[in-house]
């Protein structure tokens, strides 16, 4: 499992929401309510094998090769995100499997069939799986904070009518925007 705490979890449902568009946007729905309540996420695990679940959840990003979207409880399937999110709200399950479905970034070493060597050299790969997802969502993050902390900027100096920092701090956004 790739997400052992609260924080981690969030992270990941976060990291997955901002680098993929989804097969079935209105899903987004679904995971955004996960991550925002507590009790639901504790009891979230992570996996990509979920067959013999009775309680899961699967969520695809475009281009992969998986169902766009699926929800079990009890083995029961439900069709829209409207039905899901009142079964969860009412009838939250014990432990909820999640198959976040998405391509692995082009250089993944873990993740290419052609680099089987580099694997096998690793002492730990789900360490480093994990270590390479971690750095990703920070990464993500840290870009964020960075518009955030722009954007502030940006109507400071729009109300300071500081036109030259104004443009700078604008052109400097479309440059962390185009990256």
């Amino acid at each position: 499992m790739l997400a052992n705490s609260l924080a981690e979890k969030r992270e990941m449902i976060v990291w997955f929401l901002r680098t993929n568009k989804l097969k079935k946007p209105e899903a987004a729905r679904i995971l955004e309510y996960i991550r925002d309540n507590k009790n639901l996420l504790a009891r979230v695990a992570f996996t990509d094998k979920l067959a013999d679940k009775k309680d899961a959840l699967l969520v695809s990003a475009v281009y992969t090769n998986t169902f766009p979207f699926d929800f079990r409880l009890n083995n029961v399937s439900y069709g829209s995100v409207d039905e899901v999110l009142h079964q969860l709200k009412h009838n939250p399950p014990k432990k909820l499997f999640v198959w976040l479905s998405y391509l692995s970034p082009p250089m993944c070493r873990l993740c290419n069939r052609s680099n089987k060597k580099n694997i096998k050299a690793m002492s730990n790969p789900m360490s480093a799986a994990r270590r390479m997802l971690v750095e990703a969502v920070q990464a993500v993050n840290r870009r964020e904070a960075r518009r955030r902390a722009l954007l502030a900027r940006i109507d400071k100096s729009l109300d300071d009518k500081n036109l030259q920092e104004f443009k700078r701090l604008t052109e400097e956004l479309q440059k962390l925007s185009n990256e």
